[in-house]
């Protein structure tokens, strides 16, 4: 699937089970009028784990404050975690960050990555933001151990 090997689809959105029907309104620039993915939650989430469920949503919107993305306006959500590609040379290592931005996890994948172009149009829709510091950092530390 496209979940986390496109640039967009890179927040995994948690959400109680009465927003999962919320429809976009046109509020989510860029993102279908409508976007309903209630059945296709309810179809994968796991309901022994309780009511709600999660989802990976597109990210387009995230440059602002607040967040204008599909988590925080369709789903009135928080993200659990956002994949944001590092714009080293090769845009080659990606952080997890959590909706305040701050580092979760890192890696460095190896094998067949999403194409350059998912990576870099990954990073730009996210540059500016709170989500963006962290990779900004990286980058700026590897910039400075290849000098």
């Amino acid at each position: 699937g496209h979940s986390f090997n496109d640039y967009n689809h890179v927040d995994l959105t948690t959400m109680i089970d009465k927003n999962s029907d919320n429809l976009n309104d046109g509020e989510v620039k860029q993102i279908a009028v409508g976007n309903f993915l209630g059945e296709g939650i309810r179809i994968a989430s796991i309901p022994e784990l309780g009511p709600g469920g999660s989802w990976s949503t597109c990210a387009i919107g995230c440059n602002v404050e607040p967040p204008r993305d599909v988590a925080h306006v369709q789903f009135r959500s928080r993200i659990a975690f956002k994949l944001v590609w590092v714009p080293n040379e090769k845009f080659d290592m990606f952080v997890l960050v959590d909706d305040d931005g701050k580092e979760l996890a890192r890696g460095k994948p190896k094998g067949r990555l999403p194409a350059d172009r998912e990576r870099v149009m990954n990073y730009r829709i996210a540059q500016g933001s709170k989500y963006a510091h962290v990779v900004d950092e990286i980058a700026a530390e590897s910039q400075t151990k290849d000098l």
